[in-house]
């Protein structure tokens, strides 16, 4: 099974307005799990808490009004635990040893190029499962502590040989008023260190060598009594340190009680393994049989039709009751216990008014929810044949059967996803070989036909015709860029860019146009994509610098207006390509990108939306403004910046 990880809500907050957002949009970018937002003050970080669960903070330091270390402060109050990373270009040692001293989490100073935000983005989720991890085995150990707290048998847990927990029967056993008088105690104030009949010795239960095993041993009350027991020590982790739990009790008691806890661990392994929903199931009630000690279980699961549908059953289940049955909504204590959600004992179902089956052979039964999921239902012949210890252990086990069952049900949703993107590229490809095939091949021929026909005869019909043919062609020829290429990137390299745009102007039909390169900047980039992406800029700026009218009586090459001058250059973070042409209506620009959309008659309309496409497959932003020269301007940022010479 994969390694899933659930979403990651992140709240950025930055006093520049773009950059707040940059920082959200290159979080989203670099870690499909996270979902960010971004705020402009820390006012209204604090204003979006009240309102909303998040998961990590990210702040920058220097900000009006409230400055980062005073809104780590505000939310420490709030939450001590929230993961909060301190983002900001004000790096320095007192700064950062301030922001330790606070506590924050991470301390990430800004630098150039896009290589932050995925740093940024991997400490997010390392520090958010390192704390979502924490929560688990705080929870483990909650459930742990219901366990022993509900366990007859004197239970003690030591770190360094020294009391860190003590059950009520230990309290009991050891004549204590409460757990705090044993609390703090040094182990062997209450366990012997020697035993009746040579037996080992206590450092051999507990000691350094933290072998588990189970021995004969004279425990010593508070008053001086010593009476003899049987103890059964093994490893634990507790509150993140290594210690000892040991259980204090008759040999046949605490024999149980180990096989009981040995049962679950081995259930809790295969569950966490499983593949399906009815495998889940199957597990569970076979473990349910160890565990509880009573063989009659059952799962039931929700169906399609909102039934509780009986999936697993032990065969001692079907001999008790015969077919299991199926619950319709509202009908049993079965629906009345999966819609409360809290598992529930019956001493006797014969006497419950919702029992499904007055007759039913069975007397008591133990119902424990698997969340929306069902329900496991373990029953007996016996009236009240489940104690409180039962109940326990049947919660953590139906815990743990839940967070299976979902473990599951993302796994299914990952790979119906998986399949739904195969099936998706597959279409792609069958249309990228049908527009390459059934159409190409007939154009071709259009175009032969043209050409011989142009030799035979002078009409002024033959230029509109080639024209609207080299627009076909180009169509195809865009149509299957975006088709096969998609949303990738193959292999990053170091690229000029001065380099990479002086090719692209060797092959595209410039005319009298103009270029000016004023950068000798390199960056990180798929050489063979970025050249597709500046080709299709210098397309579109010549392009657009003449009219309809005289692009359609030829090529750029054929149009003898002023030719349009394009230049390339560095921005901060990235670089840019302006040119002074008549530029791009301010209510056209957000819909420039969009397939389709062009100002001329002959464009495809995929130009600038495989600029925006590859733009996007490398992680960087574009954004698209007037130029000094009244022309359109695209900014790239979020670039990889290798050198300038």
């Amino acid at each position: 099974m994969g390694h899933v990880v659930s979403g990651i809500t992140v709240l950025c907050v930055d006093d520049e307005p773009s950059y707040a957002d940059l920082i959200a949009t290159h979080l989203e970018r670099n870690d499909e799990a996270i979902d960010a937002t971004g705020v402009t003050s820390a006012a209204d970080g604090l204003s979006y808490l009240d309102e909303h669960d998040v998961d990590c903070i990210v702040s920058d330091y220097d900000m009006p009004g409230i400055d980062g270390l005073e809104f780590l402060e505000t939310v420490r109050a709030r939450d001590p635990d929230m993961p909060f990373l301190l983002f900001t270009s004000q790096g320095s040692e007192s700064l950062a040893s301030e922001a330790v001293s606070a506590g924050v989490t991470d301390y990430i100073q800004k630098r150039h190029g896009s290589q932050q935000y995925a740093i940024l983005a991997q400490r997010i989720r390392n520090t958010v499962e390192r704390v979502r991890a924490k929560a688990t085995a705080d929870a483990a150990q909650t459930r742990t502590k219901q366990i022993l707290d509900a366990t007859s048998d004197a239970v003690l847990v030591s770190v360094a040989d020294t009391v860190v927990y003590a059950n009520p029967a230990a309290t009991e056993l050891f004549g204590a008023t409460d757990s705090d008088e044993l609390r703090d105690r040094p182990l062997t104030d209450l366990i012997e260190p020697t035993a009746d009949g040579g037996v080992e010795t206590v450092e051999r239960v507990v000691g350094d060598d933290r072998t588990a095993g189970q021995v004969r041993r004279m425990i010593r009350t508070l008053a001086g009594n010593s009476v003899q027991a049987s103890i059964t020590a093994c490893d634990v982790t507790w509150d993140g340190n290594d210690g000892t739990v040991s259980v204090i009790s008759d040999r046949s008691d605490t024999d149980e009680r180990e096989h009981r806890l040995e049962a679950l661990h081995e259930a809790t392994r295969h569950l966490m393994a499983a593949e399906v929903h009815n495998e889940v199931a199957g597990i569970g009630v076979n473990a349910a049989a160890e565990i509880i000690g009573l063989d009659a279980n059952a799962v039931h699961l929700i169906n399609d039709d909102g039934q509780l549908e009986p999936v697993a059953a032990t065969a001692s289940a079907r001999e008790l009751v015969g077919d299991i049955p199926t619950f319709e909504q509202g009908d049993s204590i079965a629906w009345r216990v999966y819609e409360r959600g809290e598992a529930t004992a019956v001493p006797d179902v014969r006497l419950e008014e919702d029992v499904q089956n007055p007759e039913t052979p069975t007397r008591s039964e133990l119902y424990l929810p698997l969340g929306e999921h069902g329900l496991l239902i373990a029953a007996s012949a016996t009236i009240d044949a489940f104690n409180e210890a039962d109940i326990v252990a049947g919660r953590v086990l139906a815990a743990n059967m839940e967070a299976a069952l979902a473990a599951v049900e993302r796994d299914k949703q990952l790979r119906d996803r998986e399949q739904e993107l195969s099936t998706q590229n597959d279409r792609l490809e069958q249309f990228a070989t049908v527009v390459s095939h059934d159409l190409r091949n007939p154009l071709n021929v259009a175009i032969g036909r043209l050409g011989a026909l142009k030799e035979e005869c002078d009409d002024d019909n033959i230029a509109a015709i080639e024209q609207a043919l080299d627009r076909m062609q180009a169509l195809i020829d865009d149509l299957l860029l975006l088709a096969r290429t998609g949303d990738s990137i193959t292999e990053m390299e170091t690229v000029a860019l001065e380099t990479a745009v002086e090719d692209c102007w060797e092959v595209v039909d410039t005319g009298d146009a103009a270029l000016v390169v004023d950068t000798d900047r390199k960056i990180q980039a798929d050489a063979t994509r970025l050249k597709q992406l500046l080709e299709n800029l210098i397309r579109n700026a010549v392009e657009h610098s003449a009219t309809d009218e005289q692009m359609q009586s030829g090529g750029a090459s054929d149009y003898d207006g002023p030719g349009v001058t394009i230049t390339m250059s560095a921005i901060p973070g990235g670089f840019a390509v302006s040119d002074d042409g008549s530029g791009i209506p301010e209510s056209d620009r957000e819909t420039v990108f969009q397939s389709g959309y062009s100002t001329t008659t002959d464009g495809t309309g995929f130009g600038l939306s495989i600029v925006s496409q590859i733009a996007a497959a490398h992680g960087w932003t574009v954004t698209l403004t007037e130029s000094d020269a009244g022309g359109a301007r695209f900014d790239f940022t979020g670039v990889d910046v290798v050198s300038e010479e």
